[in-house]
């Protein structure tokens, strides 16, 4: 009996980062975006609000999260820090979800926060798509066939090679 209730809070106490990171996430409120300096006074916040999109699932704190989008909207749309290209194949895989949209969009600007150097198109569309897939398994999404085979290439290591002749065609 005291293996089990012992075994029992290990796996409660285990499980509760997850939990408290969920939690924990904060939108920002009565943030102002005008100025160039603006944006950047947000960086830490919209990698917050992009890591905390993807590990929630989309039908899940759902007013929360349509004031995290909204915010990640607007930042994205005028920030110098970050130029995100949607090109059409990101369109026609988050057609169904549009919720993953801007999932793409977020997991581009968070790799140009942390990786302002970087400004290879293929790295930056390859990271918007690991950020789409990692939000789609996280769940409250349809299940889509074409998202499920580039887990499969995600997995293999070569979901860059099917971006690269993405941004080809």
């Amino acid at each position: 009996m005291k293996k089990s209730t012992l075994v029992l809070a290990f796996a409660l106490f285990a499980s509760a980062p997850a939990v408290l990171a969920q939690s924990a996430y904060k939108v920002p409120v009565g943030y102002t975006l005008q100025r160039p300096e603006d944006y950047a006074d947000y960086n830490k916040e919209v990698v917050a609000t992009v890591d905390w999109l993807e590990k929630t699932p989309s039908n899940k704190e759902t007013e929360k999260r349509r004031e995290a989008t909204r915010f990640l909207f607007q930042w994205v749309s005028g920030t110098p820090d970050a130029s995100v290209q949607l090109q059409k194949y990101v369109a026609d895989l988050t057609a169904q979800e549009p919720d993953l949209l801007l999932l793409f969009m977020g997991g581009w600007a968070r790799y140009q926060i942390q990786h302002p150097e970087v400004k290879d198109p293929v790295i930056l569309n390859t990271e918007g798509i690991k950020t789409v897939l990692k939000g789609y398994q996280t769940g409250g999404t349809k299940r889509n066939k074409q998202l499920d085979s580039l887990l499969e290439l995600n997995a293999k290591g070569t979901l860059a090679d099917w971006v690269k002749k993405q941004l080809a065609s």
